[in-house]
């Protein structure tokens, strides 16, 4: 019987955790993060500011016309008489135009213009051949205007021909109630003058009289972007906006083709004009500065500037004109080259450091460094003319700032 020895197991030997390895990766880390931050923190110099003069210049920008200006529109229509003319000065009340809706039909103007006739007959009838001078001039006028639309008719004289049975209507129900008033009412003319009323009536609900609310100048080109690019929306304002108008417009165009759209009423006194630039730019406007702005093609206007909006990775810069618009009544995009004067304290241009389109230097007051929000008025890549966007704040020639040695990006 073979007796088999029972094999000794053999005891695993336990490692030992290695504490040193993270604990160099850890002081590695700090090394690391230490070079970093006095590569950042002391890549740069100490200077003075200085106080100084600069022009601001931008040239070729393209920027776009925001008016202060409201849009009248209607019902959908089939046709619009115009009331006023474009370019024409209106007050508050002012009728505008008159709207044809849908449906509408010219034999339903002719039958009222029918009705009116037969009440005058009827009229003539009971007066006889009493002389009335006030009769004849309204009966002249009344002949005129006949005579304009035959020859609409018959010979095609462009006259529009909706708006003289209109104007030959006023004249017909003015000419019916001033003999209303001189002759004796009968059973017959009761009649007549209900089917008046009645044919005046159902005219009315297919049509619709545009007045205006405002006092301006009346303007019936249209581009698109009235109602988004406007003076009372200009707290909406964005970069986007900015860019697609000025891709997508061009002239203005007449009102001819749109079916509810009936005109513009505008402030010709007040207006702006907006451009983009980059939010790491030091080329922007600043609120409250006055610019020279050359509007290519319709000559130069001086306006001051608005804060300029942070909107995403842009700054949008908006100059307003408080002076008579001009032929930008109808622009949409212009270019522009845009300049002033402005003066005040000065400083390297690698001093400025942009935050989320917001711009700021760094104070330095006994080895201690302080940022500052400041208004870049001008820059010449290399100098800039600089301000306290906080009017608390003080910056005076003198004082020190910290400029880094490569230029922010």
């Amino acid at each position: 019987m073979i007796i088999r020895k029972k094999k000794k197991r053999r005891a695993r030997r336990r490692r030992s955790f290695n504490w040193r390895i993270p604990l160099f990766a850890g002081l590695g880390l700090i090394v690391i993060a230490a070079a970093v931050f006095a590569f950042v923190y002391f890549n740069g110099s100490e200077a003075n500011a200085e106080s100084g003069v600069m022009q601001f210049r931008l040239n070729n920008k393209s920027a776009v016309i925001i008016r202060s200006e409201s849009v009248y529109t209607s019902s959908e229509r089939m046709r619009l008489d115009y009331l006023c003319e474009d370019g024409q000065t209106v007050e508050a009340g002012a009728p505008l135009a008159r709207v044809y809706k849908l449906g509408y039909s010219e034999e339903l103007t002719q039958q009222l213009l029918n009705a009116r006739e037969a009440v005058y007959e009827a009229q003539m009838e009971r007066i006889g051949a009493t002389k009335d001078s006030k009769l004849e001039e309204m009966n002249e006028a009344i002949a005129g205007f006949k005579e304009k639309i035959r020859d609409r008719v018959m010979l095609s004289s462009g006259e529009d021909l909706e708006a003289l049975y209109r104007q030959l209507d006023d004249l017909l129900k003015e000419r019916m109630e001033y003999l209303r008033s001189k002759v004796q009412e009968t059973e017959n003319l009761r009649a007549l003058y209900a089917a008046a009323d009645e044919k005046e009536q159902l005219i009315s609900t297919w049509t619709e009289d545009i007045t205006s609310e405002d006092e301006g100048v009346v303007s019936y080109y249209f581009d698109g972007y009235e109602q988004a690019l406007t003076a009372s929306k200009l707290n909406m304002i964005s970069a986007d906006l900015i860019k697609r108008a000025l891709k997508e417009t061009g002239a203005s165009k007449w009102n001819n083709d749109d079916k509810t759209r009936v005109c513009r009423i505008v402030d010709t006194d007040k207006w702006y004009a907006a451009f983009v630039t980059d939010y790491k730019d030091t080329t922007r406007v600043a609120e409250g500065v006055e610019y020279e702005v050359e509007f290519r093609g319709y000559g130069k206007h001086t306006g001051v500037a608005l804060e300029p909006v942070i909107s995403g990775t842009s700054i949008v810069n908006i100059i307003e004109f408080n002076d008579e618009l001009g032929g930008l009544i109808e622009a949409r995009t212009v270019k522009v080259n845009v300049k002033a004067t402005v003066s005040g304290v000065t400083v390297k241009s690698k001093a400025i450091r942009f935050d989320e389109g917001k711009a700021y230097i760094q104070l330095v007051t006994g080895g201690i460094r302080n940022s500052m929000r400041v208004d870049v008025l001008a820059s010449d890549g290399e100098i800039a003319v600089v301000r306290p966007y906080e009017s608390s704040d003080v910056l005076i020639e003198g004082v020190r700032y910290w400029y880094t040695i490569r230029k922010q990006k």
